[in-house]
């Protein structure tokens, strides 16, 4: 983490006047300590209730202490680069993804912590300096590849372990659309859904030596054209479901669990969700295909808990986070998220894809690849990439002008983490 880190949390402060909506770090409440956690969980969600119930044996456990668990707003990640800009850190937050890439300077290191040693190797890429300093707790590990409908693929004929090219999906893509059927779910009510779709394909057109570019400033839009091509020809083609401008998430998870689509381009989080549209949906796990063959499933931070190096009461924010750790607090999160664990020894079980997850990281043990926005794209680049997709996915960009898009933006984001 550099100095550019802090510019870029600084660039927050013009909103400085919104916390006074937050209470203030490590307060004290007329009982004791009171501690500010920002999770980012939805209000009335499954993962705020998980998270609510663990905390309240914490605060039993520990009489005086309350952990306030805050909701997320409709930008929890500007929330805390508001507090960080203003020197008031909330005790403990969500890292989203970015606790080594982002916030790093800002938060306690952990790799000392009695369970730390449970993490396991797969974390490594994500969350780990070389050193092996990291710096949240993982309440689960996110590893995505795609979820498809079993039925409808056994309807028209396709094998998923055969999909090992873009021309195998594309041709499977062809015999679900000639069946009827959506191939490819998205919603363009919520532009999340697109972005994630390009930040899960984009690693199959990158060598070793174009990820070194990208990591150097160096953006080739004629490599990322590739991926934009990819899905513009998905649009063109029609494999998307024809309702994706006024499609919400319920309304594509539907089309999932009603076996009306094949495919869906997002974290196991949401065959969880699918589930519970249809409790008899027949849902299966597979790698990423490639242009060469060489399958991936991508992996990193899906909810992690980090505590502020500079908090007032860190021992208490320390300790809560070694008490999510315990084994049966971890086995609760994991089924919130539906995504394995990040540490050793708790069991698992990720319902209705676990044999076929099993098959693709823990029998074949498929390689492995950052999630890309993370890890190669400059901070800020998430809502271009959301925006470019969708663009593809309706027709406004092509697939030159959707990777000229990338590339502008990219040389501008660039440029800011420079100075």
């Amino acid at each position: 983490m550099t100095r550019n880190v802090t510019k870029i949390i600084a660039g927050a402060a013009s909103a400085v006047l919104a916390l006074t909506a937050l209470s203030a770090c490590g307060s004290s409440s007329a009982g004791g300590k009171k501690l500010d956690f920002i999770t980012g969980m939805a209000t009335g969600s499954v993962h705020l209730k998980t998270l609510q119930s663990i905390t309240d044996e914490f605060q039993k456990e520990n009489p005086g202490v309350t952990i306030n668990l805050i909701p997320a707003s409709q930008d929890f990640t500007n929330d805390i680069k508001v507090r960080l800009a203003a020197r008031n850190a909330p005790d403990l937050w969500n890292t989203h993804g970015w606790s080594r890439d982002r916030y790093a300077e800002f938060l306690e290191p952990l790799q000392n912590r009695s369970w730390a040693s449970k993490m396991k190797p797969i974390t490594k890429e994500a969350f780990k300096e070389a050193n092996g300093t990291f710096y949240a707790l993982p309440l689960d590990i996110q590893v995505t590849g795609v979820l498809y409908n079993k039925d409808v693929l056994d309807k028209v004929g396709v094998d998923p372990n055969s999909l090992n090219t873009w021309d195998d999906f594309n041709a499977a893509c062809k015999k679900v659309k000639a069946a009827g059927l959506t191939c490819v779910v998205a919603g363009g009510k919520d532009t999340a859904i697109a972005g994630d779709l390009a930040d899960l394909t984009a690693s199959a057109w990158y060598d070793d030596a174009e990820l070194k570019k990208l990591k150097s400033g160096k953006f080739d839009p004629a490599v990322y054209e590739k991926e934009t091509g990819l899905i513009s020809g998905w649009a063109k083609d029609g494999y998307f479901n024809p309702d994706y401008t006024s499609a919400t998430q319920d309304d594509i998870e539907k089309l999932m669990a009603n076996g009306q689509a094949a495919f869906y381009f997002r974290s196991n989080l949401h065959s969880a969700q699918i589930e519970t549209f249809n409790p008899n949906v027949n849902l299966g796990f597979m790698a990423t295909p490639t242009e060469s063959d060489k399958r991936y499933v991508t992996i990193g931070e899906d909810w992690a808990v980090g505590a502020s190096k500079t908090g007032k009461n860190k021992d208490i924010a320390l300790k809560y986070i070694d008490f999510l750790a315990k084994p049966a607090n971890m086995t609760k999160l994991t089924q919130m998220t539906n995504n394995d664990s990040a540490l050793e020894g708790i069991k698992v079980n990720l319902g209705k894809i676990n044999d076929t997850y099993n098959y693709w990281v823990s029998e074949k043990k498929t390689r492995t690849v950052p999630f890309f926005d993370c890890i190669y794209l400059p901070d800020g680049m998430w809502d271009t990439l959301c925006k470019s997709t969708e663009g593809l996915i309706t027709g406004q960009l092509n697939a030159k002008s959707a990777a000229d898009q990338m590339n502008t933006n990219f040389t501008t984001m660039w440029a800011k983490k420079a100075k």
